[in-house]
């Protein structure tokens, strides 16, 4: 009995960060927004990225997360998670969505070679300045 115990201590003690498959690549996006919302009228969204020679190829071999924030109403973002699959394998995709501290996990699900693959989620923010930015998490 202590035996299978021992066998069970990776899984008690990792984890699994709101993943449904095994991970074989995980890569920060570089597309961070900075969210201010003021008390009353509309948020201001702003975004920069820089694109290097590396990131031509993707993240991951092949995957392209082209991540899009705007406004959904007062104190609601709506963020778009699409991921462009341009290698010749099928994936499984997870995006981790930072939201300042909070990190919240949204499944996009299979990826098949050549296509692509979204979801759309609604955040509802406090007002003040919010930093939102993601990871690509990607298995088999």
């Amino acid at each position: 009995m202590v035996l299978l115990g021992v066998f069970l201590i990776p899984i008690t003690v990792s984890s699994l960060r709101g993943l449904t498959h095994v991970l074989t690549c995980d890569a920060d996006v570089a597309t961070p927004f900075t969210i201010s919302i003021p008390k009353t009228g509309p948020p201001s969204i702003t975004s920069s990225s820089t694109i290097t020679r590396e990131q031509i190829a993707g993240q991951c071999g092949g995957l392209f997360l082209n991540m899009r924030v705007g406004s959904a109403g007062p104190s609601k973002l709506k963020v778009t998670l699409p991921i462009s699959n341009k290698s010749k394998f099928d994936w499984k995709g997870t995006v981790e969505l930072k939201l300042d501290k909070t990190a919240v996990p949204v499944d996009i699900g299979n990826i098949k070679a050549g296509r692509t693959a979204m979801d759309t989620i609604d955040v509802k923010v406090a007002p003040g300045t919010t930093e939102v930015n993601g990871s690509l998490l990607i298995g088999p």
